[in-house]
C-alpha cells in the first residue's frame, strides 16, 4: 500500500487525534533513490518539488524528525556480500550496482542537507562500523528530544 493510502486507510485517523507514528523510509526514500537520478539544481528542483507534492498536495503529514543514517558505501558492500554468504542468498539489482548505491549516498547527504534531516554516522570515524547499541542510543536521544516537547 503506498504511503497516500495507508495513510488514509490505515493511521491518518490515529495520527491526527495525536497518536505517535514511527515509520521506515516514507517520503525519505523517494528522495534518496530519486534524486539520485538528477544533479546540482535539478536535484535540489526534485526535492522541493517532492516535499511541496507529498506534504502540501496530498496532505501527509510532515515528519517532526527524521534521521539519516550514514554509512559510506565500501561498509555497505561489504555488510552486503556478508549477508550474501552468511544466508545463501543474492544481492538484488540495486544492491549489486555499487555506483548506483555510491550516487544514492550522495543524494541521501543532499536530501538530509537540504530538509535538516538528523544525521547520525554509523562508522566511529576510523576504520569501522559504530556498535548497533551506540547507534540505537544516538537514535533514542533524538526520538526522546522530539517526544518530550
Amino acid at each position: 500500500v503506498d504511503r497516500y493510502a495507508s495513510y488514509k486507510q490505515d493511521w491518518g485517523q490515529w495520527y491526527e487525534a495525536g497518536g505517535l507514528v514511527l515509520t521506515g523510509r516514507y517520503t525519505t526514500s523517494n528522495a534518496v533513490h530519486q534524486a539520485s537520478k538528477e544533479e546540482g539544481e535539478k536535484q535540489t528542483a526534485f526535492l522541493k518539488w517532492l516535499y511541496e507534492f507529498e506534504y502540501g498536495l496530498l496532505g501527509l503529514p510532515r515528519p517532526d524528525l527524521t534521521i539519516y543514517l550514514d554509512v559510506p558505501t565500501d561498509f555497505t558492500e561489504a555488510m552486503m556480500r556478508r549477508r550474501e554468504a552468511d544466508t545463501n542468498t543474492k544481492a538484488d539489482i540495486h544492491e549489486q550496482d555499487m555506483e548506483y548505491l555510491a550516487t544514492c549516498r550522495r543524494s541521501g547527504r543532499a536530501a538530509a542537507e537540504y530538509y535538516g534531516w538528523t544525521v547520525i554516522n554509523c562508522t566511529d570515524g576510523c576504520c569501522g562500523l559504530r556498535t548497533i547499541e551506540d547507534i540505537h542510543e544516538e537514535i533514542y536521544r533524538h526520538v526522546a528530544a522530539i517526544v518530550e516537547e
